[in-house]
């Protein structure tokens, strides 16, 4: 608990990459008119930044069984 491992910032980058691809996708399909082509690709690196962050700030707030500060 209150440490991160180098596997932790690896993780939280695949979760990040995929949560903005997950999310930017949901928006496309339910967009009138939906065009693939069309990235924004500063609103993909918000949303990885924010996954990133929050996925890291779980891991140094949890113990190796998943308690939130030892004790949830």
């Amino acid at each position: 608990m209150f440490r991160l491992a180098k596997h932790d910032f690896l993780k939280g980058a695949v979760v990040a990459v995929l949560a903005a691809l997950a999310t930017y996708l949901a928006g496309i399909l339910n967009a009138p008119g939906f065009d693939l082509a069309t990235l924004d690709w500063q609103y993909l690196l918000k949303i990885s930044v924010t996954s990133f962050l929050a996925y890291t700030c779980k891991n140094f707030l949890t113990d190796s069984n998943g308690k939130i500060g030892g004790v949830i």
